[in-house]
């Protein structure tokens, strides 16, 4: 792919707002933009920039879900409900360790959460917990695992979808009842998920894409296996896009030593094209943005550990729109 001409990111935003910590969470809908910080501020704007709200929390906020009039937030050891509108906080209700992962119903009836411990000695998560409330913060439902999930999606009537590591991989189906383990075809772990226009997409350090359409697995040659761990996944327009962190010397690396590799495919799976990041620099988000020239946009964030780079192309074609950079402090 060509190269775009490299500019300052600030050249080209239309609003800037500079919070009292590091941002450890965005959410942005058609009307608002909301973020979360590592001292547990949730600060929400309207789409021109003027400030509607802001809240305190406990701690560093991990994740929003919004769904009717809330805002569920994640923030250190508790799930925060924030009244939309007026930015006020409803409840609050402290998990088992760390809080993860949210979602919730579309009209927020019903909010789902994950928490995890971990052991510093062992390195590792040893158990989860699933938590499930209703918008008035009843606690419904808990239930612990031995894996961690790294994703969650959440349909209509509340039955949420939670991809897991080691030890057992797979998924849970989390009912208002019960969590249920279903195996997946790989026995890799899961390393994140999104919701696509009709069914949820798991990527897995293995490569491997994996398609569950209502809680089932589906047989779908879209979503082609890659050759390294799959880091980030948008598949929200039709067609999808994939970024994939490469070992050096694994198998499948002929990418001339690349770490980082992000392809577009369309709706049938044929690759359109893919962008190669020089060692050292990992592509760390996909997603689709805006419409540019009448084409979803498609936006590739990448990261060398001193500074972040976006760059901005058609879904469809090579061309590239922009390349943005933006030195991290």
């Amino acid at each position: 792919m060509e190269e775009a001409p490299l500019r300052d990111f600030r050249d080209l935003v239309w609003f800037e707002r500079n919070l009292d910590a590091g941002i450890s969470a965005l959410h942005l809908d058609e009307q608002r933009v909301i973020a979360g910080d590592w001292d547990g501020g949730v600060y929400c704007w309207d789409l021109e920039g003027e400030a509607l709200w802001d809240v305190k929390t406990s701690n560093r906020v991990s994740g929003f879900a919004v769904g009717g009039g809330w805002v569920y937030a994640v923030c250190g050891r508790d799930i925060v409900s924030i009244e939309l509108e007026s930015g006020t906080i409803q409840w609050t209700h402290e998990l088992e360790g760390s809080s993860d992962l949210v979602a919730c119903t579309p009209q927020g009836e019903t909010v789902l959460a994950t928490s995890s411990v971990f052991d510093l000695e062992m390195n590792d998560f040893l158990e989860s917990t699933v938590w499930r409330f209703n918008s008035e913060g009843k606690l419904l439902h808990q239930g612990s695992i031995d894996e961690r999930p790294w994703a969650i999606s959440m349909r209509k009537d509340g039955v949420a979808f939670l991809p897991l590591s080691r030890p057992r991989c797979g998924m849970i189906r989390a009912t208002p009842e019960e969590l249920h383990h279903t195996p997946l075809p790989t026995s890799s772990p899961a390393t994140c998920g999104t919701i696509a226009q009709t069914h949820t997409v798991v990527g897995h350090v293995d490569g491997t894409l994996t398609c569950i359409d209502d809680g089932m697995v589906m047989d779908d040659d879209t979503y082609t296996n890659q050759p390294g761990t799959i880091e980030s996944i948008a598949a929200k327009e039709p067609g999808f896009l994939v970024s994939i962190g490469i070992e050096q010397g694994a198998a499948g690396s002929g990418f001339g030593g690349a770490e980082g590799v992000a392809r577009s495919y369309d709706e049938k799976g044929k690759l359109l094209w893919q962008i190669e990041t020089e060692l050292g620099r990992n592509i760390e988000h996909v997603m689709y943005g805006p419409m540019v020239a009448e084409q979803a946009s498609a936006w590739i964030v990448s990261w060398d550990k001193r500074k972040s780079i976006v760059e901005v192309a058609n879904q469809e074609t090579v061309h590239p729109c922009s390349a943005l950079s933006q030195t991290r402090e």
